[in-house]
């Protein structure tokens, strides 16, 4: 062995053994070791109160293993839907969850529950098929109703129509894992038509907001800020908004086969990646959720540079309500604007900022329960004028068989007198 070998080996040997103790030492930074992202268990090391702040939002919830603390549907009583051939029926053995439904080839089969989607407004329940691709079965449990119902028609659909669950092209990977999950690798197979799917983490992670954060991990103090991003520090308040807008919005990727915006990366700009197909009311609202970003785009807030994480909380629970909003109700709202008790909001003895402003009008789980973020009244005098019964921010509570559209208009015409 010569002197050149006998140097190799021992440098080698040197940095074996510099590698165990460091994964000793280290082992979350350790087991990241490979990949550009640490996982959220690295940034706890440091982050301590940011993590366990996260770990009390939603955002670490919106995919999960199918176990019996994840599940909330009623799997053994209330668990079924429809009724004849189509019916859809759930059952529970052991620790295992199953759901019984018609397939892709029409047959009725026994498909096992593996992940799940969502912890507090509504749970979907997803399946994987033989290639590896993964589908949401077409049962959704309502938290708020203790409900189960056909989720968008898709039992009641034709297998191969393209609207059925099990149809190809209406794969989770396709159509969820870029806003459920952290870093989805699809590892689509074209020729043997398999996925190979992966993710850096489950859920919406730290790294799903700032970027990877394996450099940052490893970095030296001086290097640490400049080796993460910190989306509050995007100087540009549009591109910094795109941060959460990349997954509170609705539409299509521009090649019409992903429904988030794929390739998209912390920091770049969002609209080059994705093309808005959302759902409006003819009034312009929003009929459904995940279209923050895009009522936003619309309101003075925008114009004026305030964002998400003015009034949100992006690291710790709400305060006093599930929006994770820094203050509860209208005193966020306060917290801004001053308000004097006269004209339009000197009708009500109690002044609410946000049923006026962010009327309930969209869809997720139940109708209304989603707000709107152009924070702009809708005033009754569009129905009246129309003939519509769209909602309007007045008939949320003064329903359209109680007081009329003309009686509203009226009321809120002698409020300016």
């Amino acid at each position: 062995m010569n002197f050149k070998t006998n140097v190799k080996t021992g440098l080698v040997n040197i940095l074996l053994i510099t590698c165990l103790m460091f994964m000793s030492a280290y082992p979350c930074i350790a087991a990241s070791i490979g990949s550009e992202f640490a996982g959220s268990s690295t940034c706890r090391d440091c982050h301590s109160d940011l993590y366990y702040g996260w770990k009390s939002t939603m955002h670490p919830y919106k995919f999960l293993d199918a176990s019996p603390e994840t599940i909330k549907g009623d799997f053994t009583d209330n668990n079924t839907i429809g009724e004849g051939e189509t019916q859809t029926r759930m059952s529970r053995e052991g620790d295992s969850f199953y759901i019984s439904t018609v397939g892709p080839d029409g047959e009725r089969r026994l498909y096992p529950v593996l992940y799940l989607i969502g912890q507090f407004w509504r749970q979907h329940y997803v399946t994987e098929f033989k290639n590896g691709a993964l589908h949401i079965l077409p049962a959704m449990w309502n938290m708020k109703t203790k409900k189960w119902s056909d989720y968008k028609g898709i039992a009641s659909q034709t297998p191969g129509s393209g609207k059925f669950w099990g149809d190809s092209n209406l794969t989770y990977q396709d159509k969820c894992t870029g806003c459920h999950n952290t870093e989805s690798s699809i590892n689509y197979d074209a020729t043997t038509d398999t996925y190979d799917t992966e993710w850096a983490e489950k859920g919406i992670s730290c790294e799903a907001c700032h970027g990877p954060g394996k450099a940052h991990s490893l970095a030296s103090k001086d290097e640490k800020i400049d080796t993460i991003i910190n989306p509050s520090r995007i100087p540009d308040p549009d591109l910094a908004v795109m941060v959460c807008g990349r997954c509170h919005i609705r539409g299509t990727s521009p090649d019409n086969k992903y429904a988030y915006p794929m390739g998209y990366e912390i920091g770049d700009h969002l609209d080059f990646l994705f093309v808005e197909g959302p759902k409006l009311h003819d009034n312009d609202t929003s009929a459904a959720n995940r279209q923050q970003y895009i009522d936003w785009k619309k309101s003075g807030h925008a114009r004026e540079g305030v964002k998400c994480w003015d009034c949100h909380t992006v690291h710790e629970q709400g305060k006093a309500n599930r929006a994770m909003t820094k203050l509860p109700g209208s005193s966020l709202c306060l917290s801004c604007h001053e308000v004097n008790n006269i004209g339009v909001h000197g009708i009500h003895s109690v002044n609410n900022c946000v049923g006026c402003h962010m009327p309930a009008t969209g869809k997720r789980a139940v109708q209304g329960d989603v707000h709107s973020h152009q924070f702009k009244v809708l005033y009754p005098s569009v129905n009246a004028d129309t003939g519509k019964a769209e909602m309007n921010s007045c008939s949320l509570c003064h329903y359209h068989e109680v007081d009329s559209v003309l009686e509203l208009k009226e009321a809120l015409q002698n409020s300016k007198n």
